[in-house]
């Protein structure tokens, strides 16, 4: 018997679940941003850096956030002007500098978001590490794939399915 009609309904599952959860994601962005009286691009960036460890570069920020460098340019003074980051040199590039969060200060805006990643995480504990790394695969492809066309579209290019997929 062919798994045809339930592997149908199960893609279209999880295709209308991934668009949900990327809209619901960007209600709850919105209202974080709105509720800690910040732009939420400026938001975006403060719980980027609050996940990562090491400093970044304003090129990473960028890329990370779809930003333009200008955009990255106005964006840094917000923050800093808001006493939410601090420009360090970076040892790797004297030309460069890297951007560091100052948690304390960026501790009530990531209020909501530190909450909301705790439940995250319980909702994993769900799962087996073999389901977990399944789920990653997944939305590491469709990242991947996403970021593929995204390039393609900036280049002006058709983006061919055969091309994005990774087939062309």
């Amino acid at each position: 018997m062919s798994d045809r009609p339930d592997r149908y309904g199960a893609v279209r599952r999880v295709g209308e679940a991934l668009l949900r959860l990327m809209q619901q994601i960007e209600v709850v962005y919105e209202h974080s941003a709105q509720s800690s009286e910040m732009h939420s691009t400026d938001f975006r960036a403060v719980c980027l850096l609050g996940e990562y460890e090491a400093p970044m570069s304003p090129t990473e920020i960028g890329h990370a956030l779809g930003l333009t460098s200008g955009a990255v340019t106005a964006l840094l003074l917000r923050l800093e002007t808001a006493g939410l980051i601090s420009r360090q040199p970076n040892p790797k590039d004297r030309r460069g500098v890297l951007i560091s969060l100052d948690k304390e200060a960026a501790a009530q805006s990531l209020q909501d978001y530190t909450a909301l990643h705790a439940h995250y995480t319980q909702i994993t504990d769900e799962f087996t590490a073999a389901e977990l790394e399944v789920v990653a695969r997944y939305l590491e492809n469709i990242r991947r794939v996403t970021t593929e066309h995204l390039a393609l579209s900036e280049a002006g290019r058709d983006t061919p399915r055969d091309t994005i997929a990774g087939l062309g």
